[in-house]
């Protein structure tokens, strides 16, 4: 639920003029840090379980389906390794994940 009480009135607005909300602003002093939620854990696990079995039975599709999203889910992995520079690649692997994905759904289909 987002907020709009301030202390001061002159936190209203930022630099530029622009109205903030208080929790904007309170989200500017404790940055989320990046990392994986449980669901998100629980999830890749549960990729890796159906890529190996899919790895198994031959199942092409499948395989990259599983391989587009844990490649996906790389980004936090990136983004403590390399700090603020590894945007760029973290945008390379969404690209990279997308593309494996469509590709995929469409081999399914053909």
């Amino acid at each position: 639920m987002r907020y709009r009480w301030f202390a001061k009135e002159e936190e209203r607005v930022d630099a530029f003029g622009v109205p903030v909300s208080r929790a904007e602003h309170d989200e500017a002093l404790h940055p989320k840090s990046p990392g994986y939620a449980r669901g998100e854990v629980l999830a890749i696990v549960l990729a890796m379980v159906i890529l190996c079995y899919e790895w198994v039975n031959d199942d092409a599709p499948l395989i990259f389906v599983c391989v587009s999203f844990l490649v996906y889910e790389l980004q936090p992995i990136v983004l403590k390794v390399y700090g603020p520079r590894g945007q760029v690649i973290c945008n390379v692997i969404k690209g990279f994940s997308l593309a494996t994905f469509i590709g995929a759904l469409a081999w399914t289909f053909l």
